[in-house]
């Protein structure tokens, strides 16, 4: 039994046909028929019922076809995971951030490391939190720096470093700017804001929920950084909510931030890694680092 012929097999059952799965697999259907009879032939069992215009599974079938299901997945992560080894191995690291921890997490601690007596070479992603978790998982990251996210897939693991905090920011001359607004003003206002899959979003909506407001005018979504989105503050009347990080280096610059309460909306840094993250020392460096980096901001700030 080859792995490729247990894909040939699902093939068959997940397209209904013979024809369906040759075209699906690129192989003839003759080669098809033959892959699940070679696989009858070894069990010693009818994998399907061939009547009429559909397949089905026998008992002996659904099992196989289970088992399948298990060794590819089972396959991918370990391709996953012997990428993410050889990677290591080659000194390559491949790190995902969210933009407003670039300059005050990483950028100093990948500033100490690049002089050092090893070599390594930095494979830097910018993201959102959720967008950073999903290359995790997937094995394109090997560590991610950001913030908490809704779902935390089993196979990545967390340490929780400290304390994030978010401004509600506007353009300077923004008819809200230097006074105190209510909850119902903010909800009445116009918004940017991330995307409904990412964390913080969730937490805004129902900041207003809670206080008994209807839902908010999104005026832009982004699936970026709302640092990105800057230029259109500046130039508008929405409202944004930006880590602090991120809003400092900013203040004064045309922007404002909004004197609100935002103690719900306080969440956590975070640094994401892979249950199987290669154990290579230089790795193991970096997220340290990372880690201390992220507790000293916390406290001095």
């Amino acid at each position: 039994m080859r792995l490729e012929d247990l894909d040939v097999f699902r093939a068959v059952h997940e397209t209904g046909n013979f024809q369906r799965a040759a075209l699906r697999c690129g192989l003839s259907q003759s080669a098809v028929t033959k892959v699940v009879r070679k696989l009858e032939d070894e069990f010693g069992v009818q994998l399907m019922e061939r009547g009429g215009r559909s397949l089905a599974l026998t008992p002996a079938g659904r099992t196989l076809y289970l088992r399948a299901m298990e060794l590819s997945a089972l396959t991918i992560a370990t391709r996953r995971d012997m990428a993410g080894e050889v990677a290591a191995m080659r000194g390559a690291i491949r790190l995902g951030i969210v933009p407003a921890l670039l300059g005050s997490v990483a950028a100093p601690v990948l500033a100490d490391m690049l002089p050092g007596p090893h070599p390594v070479q930095l494979l830097v992603s910018v993201k959102h939190s959720a967008e950073l978790v999903r290359m995790l998982e997937e094995g394109k990251l090997d560590l991610a720096v950001c913030f908490g996210v809704q779902h935390l897939p089993p196979d990545v693991l967390r340490t929780r470093v400290g304390p994030q905090r978010y401004r509600l920011v506007v353009r300077a001359g923004h008819p809200l700017a230097g006074s105190i607004p209510s909850l119902e003003q903010l909800s009445k206002s116009h918004w940017l804001l991330p995307t409904s899959d990412v964390t913080l979003r969730t937490e805004v909506e129902q900041m207003f929920a809670n206080a008994g407001l209807g839902a908010l005018d999104v005026r832009v979504e982004t699936d970026t950084s709302a640092t990105l989105m800057i230029p259109l503050l500046r130039r508008s009347d929405l409202i944004t909510v930006l880590p602090e990080q991120a809003f400092q280096p900013l203040a004064g610059e045309g922007l404002a931030a909004l004197d609100v309460d935002l103690h719900a909306l306080t969440g956590e840094v975070t640094v994401y890694h892979r249950r199987k993250t290669p154990s290579v020392g230089l790795l193991m460096e970096l997220k340290h680092r990372l880690e201390a980096q992220a507790r000293s901001n916390s406290l001095s700030g």
